[in-house]
């Protein structure tokens, strides 16, 4: 099962897709086209690849984390909850859905601040590992680390109102953030791409 009004554009996708994988190069190639006379002399203005680096490796980032938005936002039934900080984490949408206990997921430690996407997953299907149907029940957050090409997602599990464990692992430039989310939850998550979609969705890419 998934929400298929939470289903994503090809405009959207295929615009993130293509910022996350080529971001990098491009600001190589840039510095690199930019500053060939001074190459040629010896002069590699390596404060300009820096410059150009630091803009990459922002852009990698956040493109990850909203690729990992329409990985997850495809198999949550409300809308995602946009933070700063824990108190906001604490007080979000799929707390109060699904009456959580904050005072457990503040003993798992929740990220104190910086911007993140908070899911909550609550989906039937097919596991990663087996293919055979499994729930999913989780309140995800989605931290894009900003000055590294990578994106922390650290994952609660719940179960009523209680949560049970947590899991925290990163998506790494070049890796696909699909294909880790899939490995890493053993829930097959997959692209679903609609014409004028609305912009969230899952997938695998």
């Amino acid at each position: 099962m998934v929400y298929y009004e939470h289903a994503t554009n090809p405009v959207v996708f295929g615009t993130l897709l293509t910022v996350y994988y080529s971001a990098m190069i491009i600001a190589v190639v840039a510095w690199f086209w930019s500053s060939y006379q001074y190459i040629q002399k010896g002069n590699y203005q390596l404060k300009r690849l820096v410059g150009f680096i630091l803009i990459a490796v922002f852009l990698t980032s956040l493109s990850g984390a909203r690729l990992l938005d329409k990985y997850l936002y495809l198999h949550s039934p409300i809308n995602n909850d946009f933070c700063m900080t824990s108190s906001c984490v604490l007080s979000s949408e799929g707390i109060k859905t699904y009456n959580l206990n904050t005072t457990e997921l503040e003993r798992l430690d929740v990220p104190s601040v910086g911007p993140m996407w908070v899911y909550p997953l609550y989906d039937v299907g097919p596991s990663y590992s087996l293919g055979i149907n499994k729930q999913i029940k989780a309140l995800v957050v989605v931290r894009p680390l900003l000055i590294v090409p990578a994106v922390e997602v650290v994952v609660y599990q719940f179960r009523g109102t209680h949560f049970t464990g947590k899991q925290k692992f990163y998506v790494v430039w070049p890796q696909s953030p699909g294909n880790v989310l899939s490995k890493k939850l053993d829930f097959h998550f997959t692209v679903l791409i609609i014409k004028g979609g609305g912009g969230g969705g899952g997938g695998a890419a």
